[in-house]
């Protein structure tokens, strides 16, 4: 790999993701303070819609229900899309806190600091 790639790498698997939860995290948090108390779940179910929306509709399919059954899937959706979002989300969080190591050696790597 050329330093160029790592970097890449290392900003797509590390900034990005931390930068995104970071920014869902202080927006959201400030929606589900009431009365000095954060209701964290809130916060975990609408951090993780943007990670999970491309397996909202896999499941349940909102097809030849009456508006409010179509809602009431809709909502379903989004809220199975936010816990397993949730999940993805502490995994690519997991995933960037491994990439920092793994970069500084394969930077050294490169300079010739390791055989």
């Amino acid at each position: 790999m050329t330093r160029g790639e790592i970097w890449k790498d290392f900003f797509k698997r590390t900034v990005l993701p931390v930068l995104i939860a970071l920014f869902l995290f202080s927006m959201f948090k400030n929606v589900f303070t009431e009365n000095g108390e954060t209701n964290y779940f809130y916060i975990w179910l609408c951090c993780g819609i943007p990670f999970g929306i491309r397996r909202m509709f896999v499941w349940l399919v909102p097809h030849g229900y009456d508006i409010a059954g179509t809602v009431g899937i809709v909502a379903l959706n989004f809220i199975l899309g936010g816990l397993i979002g949730g999940v993805i989300l502490i995994w690519r969080l997991l995933v960037a806190a491994w990439y920092i190591p793994l970069t500084v050696y394969r930077l050294a790597t490169i300079q010739g600091l390791f055989p």
